[in-house]
């Protein structure tokens, strides 16, 4: 039972044996799906809630499978990672600890399995915290699910205990030490998959400036963890504190666990007659849209389209427009002057980027402007594009966020001629990139002047092909079966 399991101790069990980063990722990405899952559920609830209406049959036999489901998941990983945990039951002291590197390997599958599982499990309980009737079924006894009374609720103090954070910090510290010192492991691509990972959780950031020679008592987290015990309260506002810190702070984790998985190229990668194409039919200040459902990232963003970036224009473009000289532009230039000219944000930072890189993709739409910007018009929409080159990523997807951007709001930050759409959630205004795309259905301010889906050109009523991929959106449930 879940009740048994001790999460991060689990997970920090240390296999002495081979690198087995395959099972290491299958793990991880098991954990990062779970979140799509349990964001379905809560918006179930929230609608039963609003509309005063139970849930469905269906409803809520998909709630306890999915239950009992991530609950394999961190049985799995506790199979998995409990070999051995030598390498974190004592402590780790300067001159004093070796490890072979195999050994080290190793652990950093570890970590950044340990720290998914730990952030996708408070995500889990901030989006059924506030939702009694989701609670109230995941801590309910039903032995159709071979589910005990409270499993939810232990599960959290599990996780939370103090030893297991003390292992944790162990595991951070051999991580510091050992591997961020080693330029050659540091060039292996795998690690630096789980290093991106590791690198963009709470955990790892609210413990890298642990004073290593430090005793347990030292820690902060640890003395608040213990302090815990004073009240029920207590542990539940630290909870709903560090659930938020999640949600808020952990979307970076996710971006960086679902933009790591790739599991071919995409059909127009490299394609020499569609680069031609695109080149010959692009204007500066049109809009490219791509889809990429061999990528784990598709399966999280809502809707058909997945990504959006701006042409800017060639270096000729912008002489003719009279702004190469700009302060701004220059200092760009030799990029420009090098083919980069598809400004978009990615996990990383917004980039300036050749169409050569951006064709990895299977589907494509080239959006222009219905109503031809001026010259003027045009150099404005540049300059307000590269302003935001540079710029970190904006894993909180706010739009109002000034200095972090994602794809959807440099768009909405570009385009200010444009009435975009936004959702609200978790208090939060954003903007997904169909909402971008809906500006270019018939009628709308923008048009589709090319179209590729699944690798093929649609050559013939290209308007209304368009619009029916927006009518009917793949779920984040089909593109997952289109993706596997």
């Amino acid at each position: 039972m879940i009740t048994k399991i001790s999460f991060i101790l689990s997970l920090l069990f240390l296999s002495s044996t081979l690198f087995a980063s395959v099972d290491a990722e299958d793990l991880i990405q098991k954990l990062a799906e779970s979140k799509i899952v349990v964001d379905k559920h809560a918006r179930w609830v929230d609608e039963s809630v609003k509309t005063n209406k139970p849930l469905s049959g269906m409803e809520l036999l998909e709630i306890s499978e999915e239950a009992k489901d991530r609950i394999l998941t961190r049985k799995e990983a506790y199979d998995y990672f409990s070999k051995d945990f030598d390498l974190v039951k004592k402590p780790i002291r300067k001159n004093r600890f070796s490890i072979s590197d195999e050994n080290l390997k190793s652990m950093i599958g570890s970590l950044a399995v340990a720290v998914t599982l730990y952030e996708t499990t408070l995500h889990t309980y901030h989006m059924f915290q506030d939702r009694p009737k989701l609670r109230r079924l995941l801590n309910e006894k039903d032995s159709s699910f071979n589910r005990e009374d409270d499993t939810f609720k232990d599960s959290l103090k599990s996780l939370f205990s103090v030893r297991n954070s003390l292992l944790l910090l162990r595991a951070i510290k051999i991580y510091k030490r050992f591997y961020l010192t080693r330029p050659d492991l540091m060039t292996i691509s795998q690690l630096q998959k789980f290093a991106r990972i590791i690198e963009a959780s709470y955990l790892y950031n609210h413990f890298r400036n642990h004073n290593e020679d430090s005793g347990l008592g030292k820690d902060v987290f640890l003395i608040v963890l213990t302090r815990l015990k004073v009240s029920f309260q207590a542990k539940v506002d630290f909870f709903n504190f560090m659930a938020n810190s999640i949600v808020y702070n952990g979307s970076k984790l996710f971006g960086n666990i679902v933009g790591g998985f790739q599991k071919r190229r995409g059909i127009l990668f490299q394609d020499q007659e569609f680069i031609a194409k695109v080149k010959n039919t692009m204007k500066p200040m049109d809009i490219l849209l791509e889809k990429t459902p061999f990528r784990m990232t598709d399966r999280f963003i809502p809707g058909y389209w997945g990504h959006a970036a701006i042409f800017i224009g060639t270096e000729s473009d912008l002489k003719r427009l009279g702004i190469w000289e700009h302060e701004l532009v220059q200092k760009f230039a030799q990029e420009i002057s090098d083919g980069k000219f598809i400004v978009e944000a990615l996990r990383n930072k917004v980039q300036i980027n050749t169409i050569e890189q951006f064709s990895d993709i299977d589907d494509f739409a080239l959006l222009r402007q219905r109503h031809e910007l001026s010259d003027e018009e045009t150099a404005e929409h540049i300059l307000r594009a590269l302003s935001h080159v540079g710029k970190k990523y904006d894993f909180s997807f706010d739009v109002e966020t000034g200095d972090t951007i994602v794809c959807s709001e440099l768009h909405y930050r570009t385009f200010i001629n444009i009435k975009f759409n936004t959702s609200l959630y978790l208090g939060r205004s954003t903007i997904s990139v169909d909402q971008v795309a809906e500006q270019s259905v018939a009628g709308m301010p923008l048009s589709p002047v090319l179209l590729y889906i699944n690798g093929e050109e649609i050559n013939e009523d290209i308007q209304e092909v368009y619009d029916e991929l927006l009518k009917k959106p793949l779920t984040n449930e089909e593109t997952i079966q289109e993706a596997a």
